[in-house]
């Protein structure tokens, strides 16, 4: 017989304990039924049809459904990872689901939130995630919790639940969540998906499982938000639907005493799944290590700060701040150049090719932050042209942020006085100048 390693000395340990559990149960049932005192069932007769195939499955079964009837489940984020989990959470028939969301549904939402239509335009994402999953099933405990999570809001909202899924897309409330479930002991199934990837880990298993914080023990110093980069709506749907797997696996019994993991998606690069195993519980970790430095205390009371940590604030944005005699208004673009000028699109490659300005010249932020110091840009010609010509050279991006930056950059670094920034970017053309240019 082939000698077993640890890891498998301890997945079998796990599954025999998980079977003599059942096998406990199945025998106190039974001296219940014996002595008379038959239990009142905990299904009816319309949720054993509606649930029958799930159950059917040996995994699940009988006993299963009604764990998962018994089970509390919140869903922070109800976007492009938090619909198609609602969706499937709502169907397997857990008993509560709580949303949290505070934002409003709009038209850009609907290619991949799929469970709002054009009609929900305007409305709060958690009423109308409410009322579309109470139409397919009214079984289900719907809880809405219509606000941004916060350091002082975050227990005493995740506290009522048993499991909880992470579908933000945030390094604060990514930190902030990840915290507050490890010190509640609650599971925390957490997603990502950007452009054509994705990837899922379940954290908080046992006193050994990892956090948040194990895992990912410093915050990224730039992230980009799916409003930014792009996605692929069935990249993101992927995460959510595998979120509600794990949420079902934890809920029926089945999601213990497996090394932590964490599963990436490829929609097209590479190979589209892989599976890694990650590190434990750390030591050194602030929240769950030997020695932590974070405790409820310190959070709800705003003792630690999320946004010092993070470099950044939800509200706030990390972009320079230009003085007003070196930005333009879009209105004011549009009569400036009828004379000469050089327009720069400072938007990446693939943006630039959905829409630009006639005549602007494409030259993405990456590209110049990339150069070195000292060193010659791209289109250094044109560049030249503004310097000798005296032209003043406008910077546009999307919104008027990745153009700030440009601008302090060209004025700092290359010494181009003439460098200005339209504030308010393309977005504000097409609302201010002209409503036929494209918003994406």
């Amino acid at each position: 017989m082939p000698r077993m390693s640890g890891d498998d000395v301890n997945n079998e340990i796990a599954r025999l304990r998980k079977r003599i559990a059942e096998l406990e149960d199945d025998i106190a049932e039974r001296d219940k039924t014996s002595k008379g005192d038959i239990a009142v069932p905990e299904l009816d007769l319309e949720e054993y049809v509606r649930y029958g195939r799930q159950m059917l499955v040996p995994e699940v079964g009988k006993r299963g459904q009604i764990a998962l009837k018994q089970t509390k489940v919140l869903v922070v984020g109800a976007g492009g990872l938090g619909c198609p989990a609602l969706l499937y959470l709502s169907g397997a028939g857990f008993g509560t689901i709580g949303i949290v969301d505070h934002d409003t549904v709009s038209l850009s939402n609907l290619p991949r939130q799929t469970l709002y239509s054009t009609a929900s335009i305007g409305k709060l994402k958690v009423d109308a995630a409410v009322d579309e999953l109470r139409s397919r099933n009214a079984n289900v405990k719907y809880v809405s919790h219509p606000v941004a999570v916060r350091h002082d809001n975050i227990f005493e909202i995740v506290r009522h639940y048993d499991i909880v899924l992470d579908c933000t897309d945030t390094p604060m409330t990514r930190y902030l969540l990840g915290d507050a479930t490890r010190l509640l002991s609650k599971p925390l199934v957490s997603a990502s998906a950007l452009r054509t990837e994705a990837q899922l880990v379940v954290l908080n298993m046992g006193a050994e499982g990892p956090c948040y914080r194990c895992v990912f023990p410093d915050p990224p110093e730039h992230v980009q938000a799916c409003s930014d980069a792009g996605i692929i709506g069935p990249v993101v749907a992927v995460a959510g639907v595998l979120q509600s797997l794990e949420a079902i696996k934890l809920a029926s019994g089945h999601n213990g005493g497996q090394p932590p993991t964490m599963t990436f998606f490829s929609a097209i690069h590479g190979r589209p799944w892989r599976c890694v195993r990650i590190r434990g519980r750390q030591k050194s970790c602030s929240v769950c290590g030997d020695a932590p430095t974070v405790s409820e205390s310190d959070i709800t009371t705003g003792k630690y700060d999320y946004a010092d940590f993070c470099g950044g604030s939800l509200d706030s944005n990390q972009y320079p701040d230009i003085d007003s005699r070196h930005s333009i208004s879009v209105m004011e673009l549009q009569v400036r150049i009828k004379s000469p000028h050089v327009l720069l699109d400072v938007r990446d490659r693939t943006q630039y090719g959905v829409c630009s300005l006639p005549g602007s010249i494409n030259l993405p932020l990456s590209d110049m932050l990339g150069c070195p110091e000292g060193g010659a840009l791209p289109l250094s010609s044109v560049l030249d042209r503004v310097q000798s010509a005296l032209v003043p050279l406008f910077v546009i991006c999307r919104f008027g942020n990745d153009s700030r930056t440009a601008v302090q950059l060209l004025r700092t670094r290359y010494r181009l006085a003439n460098a200005f920034d339209v504030t308010g970017g393309l977005n504000m053309w097409s609302e201010h100048v002209d409503r036929t240019f494209p918003r994406y």
